[in-house]
């Protein structure tokens, strides 16, 4: 049934009929791409407006960032070559205190040996003294 029906409307108009009829449906679509493509070009240009607005944002904050990036490095070189200085004070200082030490060191060892050379003449004179008196009994 439907075949004849299609087939009825179709043959019922004129072939003019039936071409014009076609290019107003091609027109229609034509003008909702049309109108699709309009849309887009508007999302699209807010987008570059939201681009270009955002873009200087960028630009500073990524020269914050080196800016902040370069008075790290600058700060982090103070603070090297201060530890470097404070270091070879220090340096100094222990090289010169444990001079010290090491003479003391030196200076008691002496007095050690002095007491145990001291101490073995004592013993060798108590020993020659205990000799020479013998008990008589």
């Amino acid at each position: 049934m439907r075949e004849n029906n299609t087939q009825e409307t179709n043959q019922s108009r004129s072939f003019e009929e039936r071409v014009f009829l076609r290019f107003d449906a091609v027109d229609a679509r034509l003008d909702k791409v049309h109108a699709h493509l309009d849309s887009l070009d508007g999302r699209v240009e807010k987008l570059e407006m939201k681009q270009y607005d955002t873009k200087p944002i960028w630009e500073q904050a990524l020269a914050s960032i080196g800016e902040t990036n370069e008075r790290m490095h600058q700060g982090f070189e103070q603070v090297r070559s201060e530890m470097k200085s404070e270091f070879a004070a220090l340096r100094h200082e222990i090289d010169h205190s444990l001079h010290g030490v090491e003479l003391k060191i030196d200076a008691l060892n002496h007095n050690i040996l002095q007491v145990q050379a001291d101490q073995r003449y004592a013993d060798r004179r108590l020993q020659e003294l205990e000799t020479q008196i013998k008990p008589t009994g």
